[in-house]
């Protein structure tokens, strides 16, 4: 089959490489990359256009969902298939996911869940993936430098909504804010809900803060959750983060790798971000534990970084996601924690038991080889898009 790749700025070459390897025929348009957030994407669709007009396509395909190139298959009647891994995925809320031509893969069974009983066709559950071809492949040199007892990768998330505007705000609105928080702050035990802030807060935050409210009125999304993920998912992950990885430095060596800056990590050992495509693996591979702390308004999916880890034969160590049942055994492919005692437990019962740590480690990264590459999530997909087209054919 042939296929229109449209590559996001943030897009790896994950979706065309196994679609190729599948034995398709792939084009990717590079000229000018799609953004999510950019409703019309006027210059990219151009280019698409311009494809669609040259050659035929039996899909469009794309990392999560472009309502321009959604609204375009739809003129030129192409199938588009739009596979997500982010959450909020706003543009999910945009009058477009209605289009006929769409066949939507969510990463996040609650997601997925939450747009079905909107009544949006073609919606279906898929897991993200592992590249374990390409880890195969990377020469990881010596250990040393990327030798750690406990490591994490990843934003801090201090640059968040909540933190610009908390001294502008009366206790009042305060209150609800900051219960949400601490009642869900490291507490895994069962999938956590998306934030709602009750009315008189949203009428607050509409009245007093400066917001770009267009995202409100373009997506089909309740006012009072898109504030409260606006203004408290961020803030729970970094809360999460600083006060798990700080706990834990109080008895480990904890290394951390980011962009990010905060006066709060002072006893870590912080570093630099690394190299998706070079460094990033070796710190997975030679990490006795690498831990996963999910952005919670992943409700309860599970993020790529559990598989990146997994796919260089890293040992995992995340909070507990729902969706994780579905793919792995807890206790033989990867640990999970409920609460915060739970991950101190954890952490200090792994890093003296070597031998089980190991195992997993190895276990973990045969589960994703055999049944969670790229390759075998698009022979799913394009299953499932086979028999959507033959009862398309039927009606």
């Amino acid at each position: 089959m042939n296929f229109l790749y449209a590559r996001l700025k943030y897009s790896s070459n994950n979706i065309p490489n196994a679609l190729n390897a599948l034995g398709h025929t792939v084009t990717v348009l590079n000229e000018h990359p799609f953004s999510t957030m950019d409703l019309k994407n006027t210059v990219s669709v151009s280019y698409a256009e311009k494809a669609f007009r040259e050659n035929h396509y039996d899909y469009a395909i794309s990392d999560d969902f472009l309502v321009s190139l959604s609204d375009l298959c739809q003129k030129y009647h192409i199938p588009y298939i739009a596979w997500i891994y982010d959450s909020p995925m706003a543009p999910l809320f945009h009058d477009s996911v209605f289009n006929p031509v769409n066949r939507i893969f969510i990463f996040d069974s609650a997601l997925c869940n939450r747009l079905r009983q909107i009544g949006i066709p073609h919606i279906y559950y898929m897991p993200l993936a592992a590249d374990t071809d390409y880890a195969d492949s990377l020469f990881m040199g010596t250990p040393e430098k990327f030798s750690h007892e406990i490591s994490f990768v990843g934003s801090l998330y201090e640059n968040n909504a909540y933190n610009e505007i908390r001294n502008r705000l009366p206790p009042e609105i305060m209150v609800p804010m900051n219960h949400y928080l601490m009642h869900m702050l490291f507490n895994y035990h069962e999938p956590r809900p998306w934030p709602t802030l009750p009315d008189y807060c949203v009428s607050f935050l509409l009245e007093n803060v400066s917001l770009d409210t267009s995202a409100i009125d373009q997506y089909q999304i309740p006012r009072n959750m898109y504030l409260g993920l606006i203004f408290l998912s961020k803030k729970l992950a970094e809360m999460e983060r600083i006060v798990g990885l700080n706990t834990l430095a109080e008895q480990f060596p904890v290394d951390l790798y980011t962009a990010s800056s905060s006066d709060q990590v002072g006893i870590l050992n912080v570093h630099p971000s690394v190299d998706y495509y070079t460094d990033l693996g070796k710190v997975y591979r030679f990490s006795k534990i690498n831990l996963n702390f999910t952005l919670p308004s992943i409700e309860t999916g599970i993020p790529m970084r559990i598989f990146n880890i997994m796919s260089y034969g890293g040992f995992v160590m995340s909070n507990y996601q729902k969706d994780i049942e579905n793919e792995f055994t807890i206790g033989k492919d990867l640990v999970v924690f409920h609460d915060l005692d739970e991950l101190k437990n954890l952490t200090a019962y792994y890093l003296a038991h070597e031998e089980e740590r190991l195992q997993i480690a190895e276990n973990g990264y045969r589960q994703v080889k055999l049944h969670c590459t790229y390759e075998k999530r698009l022979q799913e997909i394009l299953s499932i898009c086979a028999k959507i087209s033959q009862e398309e054919q039927t009606l």
